[in-house]
Parts: C-alpha cells; sequence; structure tokens
C-alpha cells in the first residue's frame, strides 16, 4: 500500500478534525426517529430532514447525490469507473427517552473530548466518517479502481424497510461496508424474530393503566402501572426502590431498571420485569391476574427465552437472547412485544411454532411481526482476511476475531456487505463517570470519544483503500 497516500489521507483527516465534529453535531441536531406509517412517507419528516441535510451536505462539497424517494440517500466520489464501493451508515436514530445528565438529546455537546447526543455513535458517526473518507480520497488525488458512494439509510432501527425498497429497485455496490458495529468487524450475524404477545382476557379492573419501553430494540429503564383507588392489591407490600403515587387516574406505581440494547441485555435490567415480577408477590392479586401477570413476568425471567422453548447455543455464533422490551395496555388487555435475536443454525420456524405454543397454553395470542434469518460469511475468504489484516497492522491486536454479532445491521440486509468500526475504542481512553445504563447506544447520554472517533475514520478509509485494491 502506498504509504505516501495514507500519509497525505490521514493528514488530511486531522486536519479537518473539527470540521468533522462540526459537521456530526449539525446531522445529530435534527430528531430523526423513523415512523412507519407517518403521513410524511415513507418513514416520517425527521428522515426526510436529515436525507435533505446530508444531500444539501454532500452537493456543497462538489459530489454527485441522488434520493431514492427518501428510502435511501447516496452521496457519490464519482471517478468514471464501472463498479462502486459503499459506505453504508444509517440517519435514523431510536427515540431519545429521558433522564439525559449531560445534555439535551438532540443539543449535541463536547465536553472534554467527548461528543454527547442522540445518534452521534449510532450511527451518524458513520455518515460523515463516509463522507470525509471520500473528501480525503479526493483531495489526496488517490487513484482507486471504484466509485465511492456513501448511502444513507432511514430505517435501519426499525424495520430496514428501506434496504429491502432498494435492494428491490436499484442496484448495489459490488461491495459495502456497514460501519455500525465494532472493529475489525462482524462476520455474520444472529437472526431475529420480533413478536408480540397479547392476553386474550382482560385484567380486572383492578388495573387502570400499565405501560413500558419505546422501541423493540431497547431494554427499558422505567415501568409504570396504575392501580385504581381502592383496589384490594396490597401495594404496601411492594419492595423499596418503587415510586408510589396517588393521581386523579389511580395509585401510580413506576419501576426502575437500567436500559441497554436488546442485543446485550444482560447488560442492563430490565424494568418491564421489575414491574411484574413485584406485582405477583402482591396480596390482594386475583387470581386471573396473576395468571396473565406472571406469563409476562416469566418470558422475562432470563435474557434467552428459555420459558417459551427458544433458548440455544450453537459453537458459530453462541446464545440467543430474548426480551420482551414494549409494555402496552388497551381494553384491559396487555400486550409485550419482543426482540429476539437466534442462534445462526436455529430456525425461525422452530422458534415461531414453539411461542405459539406456549401462548396458546397460556391464553394468549402472538402476532409475529418480523423474522429475518441469520448469515455467516466466510472469514477466511480474501477480502476479509485482507481487512482484518489492515486491523491487525494498525492496532498490533492479535485477540480479537471477526465473529458473529447480535447488533443487527445493515449488513444483513444488503448483498455483498460487511459490518466494521467507525469508532476505534481503545482501553486505556479514561471514560466519563455516568449513572449506570447511560452512554452507550440506545442509552441516555449517547456519546463518542473524538480521538476514537478520528482514528476509526482513518482506520476504515484504509480498509476502504485495501479492499479498492484486492476487487
Amino acid at each position: 500500500m502506498n504509504e505516501k497516500l495514507i500519509e497525505k489521507l490521514n493528514s488530511y483527516i486531522d486536519a479537518n478534525r473539527d470540521n468533522i465534529v462540526n459537521d456530526l453535531i449539525a446531522v445529530s441536531s435534527i430528531e430523526s426517529v423513523s415512523l412507519e406509517g407517518d403521513p410524511v412517507k415513507p418513514f416520517g419528516p425527521g428522515c426526510r430532514k436529515v436525507i435533505d441535510h446530508m444531500l444539501a451536505k454532500g452537493e456543497a462539497e462538489g459530489f454527485k447525490t441522488h434520493n431514492y424517494e427518501y428510502y435511501v440517500g447516496e452521496i457519490k466520489y464519482d471517478l468514471g469507473r464501472e463498479k462502486n464501493i459503499g459506505m453504508l451508515g444509517h440517519t435514523d436514530v431510536v427515540p431519545a427517552g429521558e433522564d439525559w445528565t449531560v445534555t439535551k438529546p438532540y443539543e449535541p455537546k463536547v465536553v472534554n473530548g467527548f461528543l454527547f447526543g442522540r445518534g452521534v455513535g449510532d450511527n451518524k458517526s458513520a455518515v460523515i466518517g463516509g463522507l470525509y473518507i471520500m473528501k480525503a480520497m479526493r483531495e489526496a488525488k488517490a487513484d482507486l479502481k471504484h466509485n465511492l458512494i456513501l448511502m444513507l439509510g432511514t430505517n435501519e432501527e426499525v424495520g430496514m424497510g428501506d434496504m429491502e425498497y432498494f435492494t428491490e429497485h436499484y442496484e448495489s455496490p459490488e461491495f459495502t461496508f456497514v460501519p455500525d458495529a465494532g472493529f475489525p468487524g462482524v462476520g455474520g450475524e444472529f437472526g431475529r424474530v420480533r413478536y408480540a404477545v397479547t392476553s386474550n382476557k382482560p385484567l380486572s379492573d383492578d388495573f387502570v393503566w400499565m405501560n413500558s419501553g419505546t422501541a423493540f430494540n431497547i431494554v427499558p429503564n422505567k415501568a409504570v402501572c396504575i392501580l385504581k383507588m381502592g383496589t384490594a392489591i396490597d401495594y404496601s407490600k411492594l419492595p423499596e426502590g418503587f415510586d408510589v403515587v396517588e393521581t386523579e387516574k389511580g395509585i401510580e406505581i413506576t419501576a426502575h431498571g437500567v436500559t441497554t440494547h436488546a442485543a446485550g441485555p444482560e447488560r442492563g435490567l430490565n424494568a418491564i420485569y421489575v414491574l411484574t415480577d413485584a406485582l405477583i408477590k402482591l396480596p390482594g392479586l386475583k387470581e386471573e391476574d396473576r395468571k396473565i401477570i406472571e406469563f409476562l413476568n416469566n418470558i422475562n425471567a432470563d435474557y434467552y427465552g428459555s420459558f417459551l422453548g427458544i433458548d440455544c447455543i450453537d459453537e458459530i455464533s453462541g446464545q440467543t437472547v430474548s426480551s420482551g422490551t414494549v409494555l402496552r395496555f388497551e381494553d384491559g388487555k396487555v400486550s409485550l412485544l419482543n426482540d429476539c435475536r437466534r442462534a445462526v443454525t436455529d430456525s425461525n420456524d422452530r422458534l415461531v411454532a414453539n411461542i405459539t405454543a406456549k401462548c396458546k397454553e397460556n391464553d394468549f395470542s402472538v402476532e409475529i411481526v418480523e423474522r429475518s434469518n441469520g448469515y455467516a460469511l466466510d472469514v477466511n475468504g480474501p477480502v476479509i482476511q485482507a481487512i482484518k489484516k489492515v486491523y491487525v497492522d494498525e492496532t498490533g491486536d492479535t485477540e480479537k476475531q471477526i465473529l458473529i454479532g447480535k447488533g443487527g445491521t445493515y449488513a444483513g440486509a444488503l448483498p455483498r456487505a460487511f459490518a466494521t468500526g467507525i469508532v476505534l475504542r481503545k482501553e486505556e481512553t479514561v471514560r466519563p463517570e455516568l449513572p449506570g445504563g447511560h452512554g452507550s447506544a440506545h442509552q441516555p447520554d449517547e456519546y463518542i470519544c473524538i480521538d476514537e472517533y478520528i482514528e476509526g475514520i482513518k482506520l476504515l478509509m484504509k480498509m476502504v483503500l485495501t479492499v479498492d485494491e484486492i476487487l
């Protein structure tokens, strides 16, 4: 590899550090939660706004742009080559949630070398990083064999309908980097089944309302239940840590947990489980109510779907995880939406059959909201081995392997795609002191270390150069 070229490229990124951060702040200031079914098609006004913002930025920088009907945006460094290498990031974010302590979610803020804000890590860092990789290549006059395109997704956090639309109507790049994982990258992804269970019978009138969670892929940190005034349920027997307040609607009980990404539920504490586990132990709870709530409680009793018979471990990918993450109450009936990421050698059919049977046995109905198959790449193939060599050469880390990941990324929705990182985390970095359940993707006070981000852009840039050479 041309070391003088690498030096030029890295120097460009270093010289534009402030511009990179400012551009990331600008795009992260846009509240771009993907809204399926919104009157503003396809995914709501926030996603339209962020696509308009990024395409205007690309045009101002002198690149070609294309809007694929607001499903996907494209910024292209067109060298007149026959084929393209893509970098695909998503501009949609999960809901902001509550309990932010450093700044407001959409008012990104730099504090002691760390940038805080919703989406700064997941995944707007990838789209700004990709833009500056193209700018650096152009500035250094890199003699690439492929055009470079930056693809801007809008529905990754909800269902990846953007990629379904794109792949159905348009041609995908020869190879695409998806900087939405960690370095050196992942060699495949778990399958996914998202399902909702609903009680066939309503709870008694002791229950006025229940609610928790904002999205499938976030383990909630708060769950609320309202009991009617004068209920026979002895809520005074609740353990410590619950908030109990008398309101006009009734007795409002709030349980607290620790939010985290549903791909790693063991890193958090599901507030829905905290609530249901306490409720089923209260004196005065009617037996029919206990059966309904206990079923929900059993679903979340571990992180692996054991109660539903969907747990699995394999040598290729590891252990299935499943969590009930969104609790809703309508006409007395309770629904629990669940996010399951299954081992790649397991099957969706087995999971659906077992979930359905368990629900029928307990007088619940089930709706399968989404299912996707896992995949495993040939990690010993020349392209992925070349990518891994770049990582080892740059970091000296020979221990980290390219494994199968639980996080669902665009790499599973686009052909010839590979999920990797955009932030090069270092063990010696001293992290901000934050409350538990804060700081990571999908959590309050989401942040990235700016130094690690700049180094991650450089590493991804070298990976792009390497793939360009060998394809």
